[in-house]
């Protein structure tokens, strides 16, 4: 990795950035003004105000010094795990997923502010745990690492306390399929290896003496808002969490033989992910986007609807607020999850084609700040932001046009949500602030 070497006063805001930054949230407040004109149509207008918001936000964000991030770095995160933990036991469930907290005049997604604790905490560990020709899978996975033994207990509890609230669920509704709980004797065989695992790490401790890595793993850095907020659940969500670390930690720099062995587990994880740890409605989501005509009037019915009001745009499109599929309501989620199926239907090939160059743009700008930065946090911190913005954009559209299972991503900067838009925005701040020539607090 290069950092820049020239001097500060060389350095200028990147005005390009910036001007991006703000086109592209003005096209999706004037896009969604038609999405939601027939059933929201005040809409645009909170969204309007919830980007002054973001811009109040990210420009702090761009003035703060990198040593300031550093130090909020691990207090955020700890505060992001506890506010996961809270929506899990106070959140406010809606449409069957318990991922917000009502603070009264609106809703806050805590999930949305992990992606940022996991951009500023793992570019404050990697910034300060270096390894000469990049890392191994042992230094990032520790394998008796103290907390890793705590992490299965917490799984092995969740496991058992969720299928015992599915089967009695079952009962009392008087479903003729009831779901078998996990045995008793299958938490205690966790325990079990847990205990013996936890006495190793410890041993392990007490010869090495004490040292941060050898409590504090990446491996589980990444692992508990990630799971915190699969269990929600939030598939797409966790998935743009981890992709972000992932994202950072390829950038960090890893040793190839470990990098293949890696992509051989991340392959086998997700078949056990598949079996024991996806909820169904999730695993139908991927079997439908496989068959989309298997159930294209229950799981596939979204997937459906996107296709045709993308597909018939065709070039130039229908014309603002002429979008059959947005106007008539047959576009599910058309203010969120489905606001370039709007973009798609009413200005054509061309505008979406446009708006994926602008996002294209928006993210190498934003990696600009990594190479321009004087520091390694800063450049890491930079890469993350890019990331971020990157795997939104790439999932969105992808499950919108039909290459991708459809996962509740939204498109950044574009689908309407306060915390969604005001985390996005910050991440920009941290790209800015990787190439500002003076950081001030």
């Amino acid at each position: 990795m290069t950092l820049s070497t020239a001097p500060e006063s060389t350095q200028r805001w990147p005005l390009g950035l910036i001007g991006v930054a703000a086109l592209i949230p003005l096209i999706g407040v004037l896009n969604l003004s038609s999405a939601a004109r027939a059933t929201m149509p005040d809409l645009w207008f909170k969204q309007l105000l919830w980007l002054c918001a973001g811009f109040v936000a990210g420009a702090a964000a761009a003035r703060l010094r990198a040593s300031t991030f550093e130090l909020l770095a691990y207090p955020l995160y700890a505060v992001t795990c506890a506010l996961l933990v809270a929506v899990l036991v106070i959140g406010t469930p809606i449409k069957g997923a318990q991922r917000w907290l009502d603070l009264g005049a609106f809703n806050m997604q805590p999930s949305e502010l992990a992606k940022l604790a996991m951009i500023l905490v793992c570019a404050r560990y990697f910034s300060r745990f270096e390894m000469p020709g990049g890392y191994t899978l042992v230094a990032l996975l520790r394998p008796l690492n103290l907390s890793r033994p705590l992490g299965l207990i917490a799984f092995a509890a969740y496991r058992y306390l969720h299928t015992r609230a599915k089967h009695d669920a079952a009962i009392a509704a008087g479903a003729t399929e009831v779901p078998n709980v996990d045995p008793v004797w299958l938490t205690a065989v966790f325990v079990g290896v847990a205990v013996v695992w936890f006495a190793l790490g410890a041993l392990d401790l007490a010869r090495g003496g004490f040292d941060a890595k050898r409590v504090l793993a990446p491996i589980d850095i990444v692992m508990v808002p990630f799971i915190l907020v699969l269990i929600e659940p939030d598939l797409g969500t966790a998935s743009i969490v981890l992709a972000v670390a992932a994202s950072i930690i390829l950038f960090a720099g890893m040793r190839p033989r470990d990098l293949a062995i890696s992509s051989v587990g991340v392959v086998a994880v997700a078949v056990l992910a598949w079996n024991f740890v996806l909820h169904d409605y999730q695993r139908k989501r991927v079997t439908t986007f496989l068959n989309p005509e298997a159930d294209i009037q229950g799981a596939g019915y979204h997937a459906a609807q996107s296709i045709i009001a993308v597909g018939s745009g065709e070039l130039t499109g229908k014309g603002y607020g002429h979008g059959t599929q947005t106007q008539l309501s047959f576009l599910p989620e058309n203010h969120t999850d489905f606001v370039f199926s709007v973009l798609g239907e009413e200005w054509g090939f061309v505008g979406g084609a446009l708006l994926i160059l602008l996002l294209f743009a928006l993210v190498a700008l934003m990696l600009r700040g990594a190479r321009r930065a004087t520091d390694r946090f800063s450049a890491l911190m930079a890469v993350g932001a890019a990331s971020m913005i990157f795997w939104h954009a790439f999932i969105n559209i992808g499950m919108v046009i039909g290459v991708l299972p459809v996962v509740g991503v939204t498109l950044p900067l574009m689908s309407y949500g306060g915390s969604s838009m005001i985390t996005k925005i910050i991440a920009i701040g941290f790209a800015v602030n990787a190439q500002l020539p003076r950081k001030v607090t």
